[in-house]
């Protein structure tokens, strides 16, 4: 879920780091999304294209 719009290539960015982190490489889904965010934000200094993501489990 997101609290805010994003551009769709940062969404899509994120999206394909996650489910590589947890379908590829077989990851727990909470360390594959805090380790998609957290590239992310190495990419992407401003925190709108990273924030707004949250995982609901």
């Amino acid at each position: 879920m997101s609290f805010w719009p994003v551009p769709d290539a940062q969404t899509q960015e994120l999206m394909v780091a996650f489910y590589h982190h947890w379908l590829k490489e077989g990851m727990a889904i909470p360390q594959a999304f805090r380790l998609a965010q957290r590239e992310m934000r190495r990419r992407h200094k401003e925190h709108y294209y990273w924030a707004a993501f949250v995982l609901l489990e």
